[in-house]
């Protein structure tokens, strides 16, 4: 399995390899909202684009997991509440059942 990974990762690295060399002279223009850059290597904008897309990726994830981190404690100190709980429940004696009137007690002998 982990050869597979390997060379997904390298065919990968080769296309990147690829594309970079066959743009290598394109010069593009960039606006980008109120600014405009003029002749701008190809492959820079792109390779941009990308930290930028990881970047905000990486934001949105650490986000996510910080919620999911909070939603984990509540529920773990619910769960601990509630085996409290029923520890306390377990742990509490039997009553005894009623005598039916009329009926002696087991326990009385004359």
């Amino acid at each position: 399995m982990w050869m597979l990974k390997w060379l997904g990762i390298a065919a990968l690295l080769i296309i990147l390899l690829g594309l970079s060399m066959l743009n290598l002279g394109q010069q593009v223009d960039l606006d980008l909202f109120f600014w405009t850059f003029q002749d701008l290597p190809l492959i820079l904008v792109i390779f941009e684009s990308f930290i930028l897309g990881m970047l905000t990726w990486f934001l949105v994830a650490f986000v996510n997991e910080m919620k999911i981190r909070g939603e984990l404690r509540t529920v773990k100190r619910q769960r601990d509440e509630m085996n409290r709980e029923l520890q306390a429940l377990r742990n509490q004696p039997l009553e005894e059942p009623d005598t039916e009137e009329g009926r002696e007690s087991p326990d009385v002998h004359e």
